[in-house]
């Protein structure tokens, strides 16, 4: 989801193209609650950007504070460094939590209970 609010007040953050899930619309939340609650649950994200062309995954921890979310990591690092260049380097910060695994007689019908979001 955004890390924009849609307010300084606001209940929710934007949606946006980027923020809108292609497939399973109706399980989506923009509300700010729930976001953080899942957020401040999590120790451990994934941070995502782009080196040259090719993608970066790096797991990391990171802290909420108000609407801001802090990542650790040296100053560097290839993400901090490229956060720092004039253009800002794009990235993409997701925590997930797995609260059960559906199992069924057929693998095809396997599915996981998540929770996640995508910053």
């Amino acid at each position: 989801m955004s890390t924009t609010p849609t307010n300084t007040e606001g209940t929710d953050y934007a949606r946006t193209p980027r923020t809108t899930p292609t497939r399973y619309k109706d399980r989506a939340t923009w509300e700010r609650e729930a976001i953080h609650a899942i957020l401040d649950e999590a120790y451990l994200c994934h941070l995502g950007f782009v080196v040259d062309g090719a993608p970066v995954v790096l797991p990391t921890v990171f802290a909420r504070v108000g609407s801001r979310l802090y990542v650790h990591g040296s100053t560097g690092s290839r993400p901090l460094r490229g956060a720092a260049d004039d253009q800002g380097l794009q990235v993409c910060l997701t925590v997930t939590h797995v609260d059960a695994l559906v199992l069924t007689k057929s693998a095809f019908n396997h599915s996981v209970n998540f929770r996640s979001v995508v910053a």
